[in-house]
């Protein structure tokens, strides 16, 4: 059954919509962005968040940056977004244990020990962009490089992302069945990155659950 996370939220209309809708993670990014913000708003807006998985969305920062900036945000989930650029599953773990922190991790899927995070991201990027380019992957090509099924251990950690919209997730979900879809952009509105459309969000939600329908039917 796919889960949605909802990422680049940046305002509190949006958070309670995302929650109310069933979002299974909200993302907050804290790396430089039009859809930044900073840590004490992250931790402001996570608390509207009730139980979804609070994650901090960074991307070339040290494990150290990163590590201080989840104590200051007090955010549940760290997502690894630069792959190779950035830092690996392992510093990361090491700099929040010794903060005292254990956040669950999602990692792009070229980082380095990306097996090691509790989530693996796969995102269309172009070079030096880290997310939010509303750019698709080749999900069939995907799909057949995995060698996935609906059982298939990798599918329940895989969380895909990049340029998912209402009209296309239902196809992404079938061609992959991942552990969960990720939109930021798919979903706001035009020329307004980090304000989503809640006539976009609420349809995206329906496609998912139609999604999950075919997923279980005979």
């Amino acid at each position: 059954m796919t889960h949605v996370k909802v990422c680049g939220l940046t305002r509190e209309v949006d958070v309670r919509l995302a929650v109310a809708l069933g979002a299974w993670a909200c993302g907050f990014v804290l790396s430089a962005s039009p859809r930044r913000v900073a840590p004490a708003r992250a931790a402001r807006l996570a608390r509207l968040a009730g139980p979804a998985l609070t994650v901090a969305v960074v991307t070339t920062e040290s494990a150290a940056w990163i590590a201080a900036a989840l104590a200051d945000s007090a955010l549940a989930a760290v997502q690894l977004s630069a792959g190779a650029d950035g830092p690996t599953v392992a510093e990361v773990r090491a700099a929040t244990g010794s903060r005292g922190l254990r956040p669950q991790i999602l990692a792009a899927a070229d980082t380095p020990d990306a097996d090691d995070a509790d989530f693996a991201l796969f995102d269309a990027r172009s070079p030096g962009v880290y997310g939010g380019s509303g750019m698709t992957l080749d999900w069939p090509t995907l799909a057949a490089d995995l060698a996935l099924d609906a059982d298939d251990t990798v599918s329940r950690r895989l969380v895909l992302a990049g340029g998912l919209v209402p009209d296309n997730v239902g196809e992404a979900i079938t061609a992959l069945s991942p552990y969960a879809v990720d939109v930021s952009s798919g979903v706001e509105f035009a020329d307004a990155p980090g304000r989503k459309d809640p006539d976009l969000l609420e349809r995206f939600f329906a496609a998912v659950a139609a999604s999950r329908t075919a997923e279980v039917r005979p």
